[in-house]
């Protein structure tokens, strides 16, 4: 949809497993052509992008690699970029350059795309000492034609910066959910406020793809969520202690931190 509106010349070839998802396309006009076959897909195109779970991109690859073009490019919109880089670096070579729209909702589907999603969202690539700069500057190229404001850094720095302001966020409110509802009496979660709606909003997503996402960045994750537990241990310290000003101090730090922050709008972001 995003490619409809701002770059309305290129051609859009489609490749997805559901014969109905590729009617539902073609019939809206936002693809030209569509394949089951993701070797047929990718013929002859400029640029591939592979928007699936990271698990699945190396299979996915593989099944292709064979029928690009000398000079295509690969990209993906994987959440995870070191794990990706490592698997698609040795098929694809310098070829490959790593990305991440950030981007998106909890909501998933069709129904729920947008054409303006990237407009003003950050994207994350992350090149390595094998990507060709030409690439590089084909893919940053491309998602700031779609409105993006495009970074780069490495894997590495990509998966710990991600593991804090993606990842742990959505653990987060999987945790937040599951407390409310083992620990509260049947039907309380209907008295919430907003602060409980929009903390949890994230734990709507798909549980399969979270699973992926926070299993292929494991050890991020984890790290970050040891971080957070350290933190909430020194609150509930300073409660049972009554640390007024050292609870005071805490808070008020983190307003300052978060009221400085550049941040977009609260909805519709990951």
């Amino acid at each position: 949809m995003a490619m409809r509106r701002f770059r309305p010349e290129t051609p859009i070839s489609i490749w997805d497993r559901q014969v109905g998802t590729l009617r539902e396309l073609m019939e809206r006009g936002l693809a030209d052509s569509v394949a089951t076959d993701p070797g047929e897909a990718v013929r002859e195109a400029g640029l591939v992008v592979l928007c699936t779970p990271v698990e699945a991109m190396e299979e996915l690859a593989a099944a292709f690699v064979s029928n690009l073009s000398p000079g295509s490019v690969v990209t993906d919109a994987g959440s995870v970029k070191s794990c990706v880089t490592q698997r698609l670096g040795p098929l694809l070579g310098g070829r490959f350059v790593g990305g991440h729209p950030m981007a998106g909702s909890e909501r998933s589907g069709l129904a729920s795309a947008r054409a303006d999603l990237f407009e003003g969202a950050p994207c994350l690539l992350t090149p390595v000492v094998e990507t060709d700069r030409a690439a590089l500057d084909g893919v940053a190229d491309f998602w700031s034609s779609l409105g993006a404001r495009v970074a780069t850094m490495s894997p590495a720095e990509h998966d710990r910066l991600v593991a804090r302001l993606s990842h742990l966020p959505h653990a987060l409110a999987f945790a937040l959910v599951h407390l409310a509802a083992t620990t509260l009496p049947e039907g309380s979660v209907g008295l919430a406020g907003g602060s409980f709606r929009d903390a949890t909003r994230v734990a709507s997503s798909n549980p399969g793809l979270w699973t992926g996402i926070l299993t292929e960045n494991r050890d991020e994750v984890a790290g970050a969520l040891r971080e957070m537990s350290a933190l909430l241990l020194t609150m509930a310290d300073d409660l049972d202690a009554v640390k007024r000003d050292s609870l005071l101090d805490f808070l008020e730090r983190a307003r300052e931190h978060r009221d400085s922050l550049p941040l977009p709008p609260p909805e519709e972001t990951l």
